[in-house]
């Protein structure tokens, strides 16, 4: 943290920690973990679990096998996304201090590349995607800015990033008060790096701590504009003040914020046209609102932005379908399952809208498909299309 040393030693000094919350342990048996994959083999959930339980175990080949077809079942799995962005570290111990230094490998640079990619997808999708996989591979303290001396700050950290392992989002943010308490004039929150901000808002924004959330994110939006690279943004997912500016925009709207999260998010997207979850955002709020029409467009708009994810051809058929232009979500329904076959989804709600209008041979294709391909979590779909099979037949 950037305190003087005075003040960071009395801090080392006093602060109660819990030595060993940073260990993880897997909340459910390995074998059911897998048992469920093998089960639902087209369930993205149950990959990206057992993808965690292969980590844990250090079968990491296994692991992103799992994650990939996670985010290949459903694009919008961002909690897979964020456990790639992390996997490299895993696998290359060494790799934090070689990438600080400006010595990593010819051959882990195109694998680094990606997960900074994937890291960046993860917190766009979702900016509350779920952090379990932030626990899995915690930042040396080296990497955090913190000196040996501060090895009791650095164990305080490690209880924050255990917290996120069970979901104590709670927990996690108590830390983060309990710590500002022993920090003289913490409301100045310049003097806080920026990995600190980061975190902090995180687990503010999952408590619905909203003011909090919302001050830090202003800060690192702000930090970021000025390409302020003496604050621990080697740490961060985002480098771009935009990426903050759409982050922030998402948490306003949570906290019922609306007007200003829509101007960001229009503010966002003339930076930068192609940030397709701005328009999702903006789609999710127009349906709220019940702009339908204005809705409608941020969706096509989503889906020209980023062509190449069919999870936002499933979202635009379901909102035409909604919005009763059947024929339109037909067609993009159709192209949404011929470019993910996967999706349980889209054959689901291409099944529907066929039935509807009157074409039972392609809602019959689209129902058998769906049968074939539904997790267990889909039972009460799976239970209603053998109902409308039997009907139709």
């Amino acid at each position: 943290m950037r305190l003087r040393g005075a003040v960071t030693l009395l801090l080392l000094t006093v602060l109660p920690v819990e030595a060993g919350a940073q260990r993880v342990r897997l909340l459910v048996p390995m074998d059911s973990l897998v048992r469920r994959a093998e089960h639902d083999s087209n369930d993205a959930p149950a990959h990206y679990e057992v993808a965690l339980g292969y980590w844990l175990f250090k079968k990491y080949d296994l692991a992103e096998q799992h994650l990939r077809l996670a985010i290949a079942i459903e694009p919008k799995t961002a909690a897979a996304y964020l456990a790639l962005s992390l996997l490299p570290y895993a696998r290359r111990e060494k790799l934090w201090e070689e990438e600080d230094a400006g010595t990593v490998p010819a051959e882990w640079v195109a694998p680094l590349k990606e997960a900074r990619a994937f890291g960046r997808r993860a917190f766009l999708i979702d900016p509350l995607v779920e952090l379990k996989p932030a626990a899995l591979m915690i930042p040396p303290a080296s990497r955090l800015g913190l000196s040996r001396r501060q090895d009791r700050f650095y164990t305080y950290v490690l209880n924050w990033f255990g917290s996120f392992w069970v979901g104590d989002y709670a927990k996690a943010y108590g830390y983060f008060k309990e710590y500002l308490q022993w920090v003289p004039n913490s409301e100045n929150r310049s003097q806080f790096d920026s990995w600190f901000l980061w975190y902090e808002a995180l687990a503010a924004a999952h408590t619905k701590d909203f003011p909090r959330a919302v001050s830090d994110l202003r800060l690192l939006m702000d930090r970021a504009a000025k390409k302020d690279t003496t604050s621990g943004g080697a740490t961060l997912v985002f480098s771009d003040a935009n990426h903050y500016r759409y982050t922030l925009a998402c948490v306003l709207d949570l906290a019922g914020q609306t007007p200003e999260a829509i101007t960001l998010l229009q503010e966002a997207l003339t930076n930068d046209v192609g940030l397709y979850p701005a328009h999702v955002r903006l789609a999710e709020i127009y349906e709220r609102q019940r702009r339908t029409n204005a809705s409608i467009a941020e969706r096509r708009w989503a889906v020209a932005a980023n062509p190449d994810d069919p999870s936002l051809l499933a979202d635009l058929g379901e909102a035409l379908a909604r919005s009763g232009e059947l024929p339109d979500a037909q067609a993009a329904l159709r192209q949404a399952v011929a470019a993910n076959p996967r999706s349980h989804r889209a054959w689901y709600l291409l099944g529907t809208i066929a039935q509807q209008l009157g074409a039972n041979e392609e809602a019959r294709a689209a129902y058998t498909r769906f049968l074939a391909i539904a997790p267990s979590r889909w039972d009460s779909q799976r239970t209603e299309v053998r109902q409308k099979l039997s009907q139709m037949n």
